[in-house]
């Protein structure tokens, strides 16, 4: 939000990036614009593009209200959640489930900020506690500067913006940090602070590109815009030999040139934040922008609803064995698994809409009935 006023474009480009990662865990790539944009090297990113592009200095002055305004926001609503999936996973993991384990205080308080994945159905939502950690260190940094002396008035005045400080600094730490992945490095204790090292210079990159950039790129005509877009990821593209993927959770998989996972996050979340701005007041951006408001709920609940669809399908085929083709080892060991009804890879897009449209509507719909019916 600005200035009271809902940023519609941030609001599209929230609700592509959340579809990209549903996409992304079902192993569909359309959009990803013939591999050219491969979702797992800039999806996750781009959320925390959006979240620096929203931050205020003025938090700055108010450092533990602020604070504990974003575990309000993030961490009661994750970890009442954690709860939810913790006894739903304690009781699939005594069904022999593979995929979760049964709740506990390291599971239900710690992993979750060690990994993420403790619950299996709820894996997805890692991003949130990654996500309050990062806010909490960029806000401490800031407030050194100022403690420092080098706040904003006094970086202006010797000619050094403090954005593209604290920006040119997160960046060589996150690049050094990947560097240090690639040699194994980052491991065991060290992959929290190597997640958050290597993810905060995008939280970074959206503060820089409001207070520099947005004007100055909003010039560019469209065409040009896609045009010089796309010609840069293909350069990349063929120089990384089409390796640009990486695993922002585990902080691996870093298959190029260091500063290379960097450049596919700029790039990607450049391609769509201009298709968000071109399709801004179609009905199509109205859809999208209504399903970023929702985005936390798709998070968090979309592999819920895959699993979900697999248990009902599960029922039918063991009621009906001439359906076949469900794979029952599959289901009990991975938690993305789809089941192809007679093999048709068309058949995903039901866990596709079922994982968006059932997270991002159904409660707002619960609650409008409710309130029609109080008034």
């Amino acid at each position: 939000m600005s200035e009271g006023k809902r940023n519609t474009e941030m609001g599209i480009l929230t609700g592509i990036a959340i579809i990209l990662v549903v996409l992304g865990h079902l192993d569909m790539n359309e959009l990803s614009v013939f591999g050219l944009f491969p979702y797992y090297s800039f999806h996750v990113m781009v959320f925390l593009f959006i979240s620096g592009y929203f931050y205020d200095p003025a938090n700055e002055e108010h450092i533990l209200k602020y604070i504990g305004r974003k575990a309000l926001k993030l961490l009661l609503p994750y970890y009442i959640c954690n709860v939810i999936y913790g006894i739903i996973s304690t009781i699939l993991s005594a069904q022999g489930f593979a995929f979760c384990s049964p709740i506990s205080f390291k599971t239900l308080i710690i992993e979750p900020f060690l990994g993420g994945h403790q619950f299996g159905l709820n894996f997805p939502a890692w991003f949130v506690p990654a996500l309050f950690l990062i806010e909490v260190l960029n806000v401490f940094g800031r407030k050194m500067l100022a403690l420092l002396r080098l706040n904003y008035d006094t970086l202006h005045r010797i000619h050094l913006d403090p954005d593209i400080l604290v920006f040119v600094c997160t960046l060589a730490t996150g690049i050094a940090c990947v560097y240090l992945a690639q040699g194994g490095h980052v491991w065991g204790a060290y992959k929290t602070p190597g997640r958050i090292l290597f993810m905060l210079p995008v939280y970074e990159l959206g503060r820089l590109y409001r207070t520099h950039f947005e004007e100055k790129e909003k010039r560019i005509p469209d065409a040009i815009c896609i045009s010089l877009i796309c010609a840069i990821q293909f350069v990349i593209y063929i120089c990384a030999q089409g390796m640009l993927n990486f695993s922002a959770v585990w902080v691996t998989s870093f298959a190029s040139l260091c500063f290379v996972p960097y450049l596919t996050v700029i790039t990607g979340t450049w391609f769509w934040l201009r298709i968000s701005r071109i399709i801004a007041g179609t009905s199509i951006g109205r859809g999208l922008d209504k399903i970023g408001m929702n985005s936390f709920h798709i998070m968090m609940h979309h592999v819920a609803i895959f699993f979900a669809i697999n248990l009902i399908t599960y029922a039918i085929c063991m009621l009906y064995p001439e359906t076949g083709g469900f794979d029952v080892d599959e289901f009990y060991s991975n938690v993305n698994y789809a089941y192809l009804f007679g093999g048709m890879y068309a058949w995903k897009c039901i866990y596709l809409i079922a994982g968006i449209c059932i997270p991002a509507f159904v409660p707002a719909f619960i609650v409008s009935r409710i309130r029609a019916r109080r008034r």
